[in-house]
């Protein structure tokens, strides 16, 4: 496994540790519950962001030459 798999578990772990810790009662949900928050946050901080990025650029890039095409000389 590498360094970010293994931060990516022992921060799974430790958010449905810390909704156990939490809850007054039904500790299984809230440890589901806090695993999925865990999972979402990372998603949207590691992989969204990588996954928007290239072709929101390789638009730009393809509208400026586009817009070099139709400039007078």
């Amino acid at each position: 496994m590498t360094r970010k798999t293994k931060a990516f578990w022992f921060s799974v772990a430790l958010g449905a540790l810390i909704a156990v810790a939490v809850a007054e009662e039904n500790w299984p949900m809230a440890a589901i519950a806090g695993a999925a928050i865990v999972v979402t946050l990372w998603i949207f901080v590691h992989a969204y962001p990588r996954d928007l990025a290239p072709p929101a650029d390789r638009r730009h890039e393809n509208t400026l030459r586009r817009k070099a095409g139709l400039k007078p000389h």
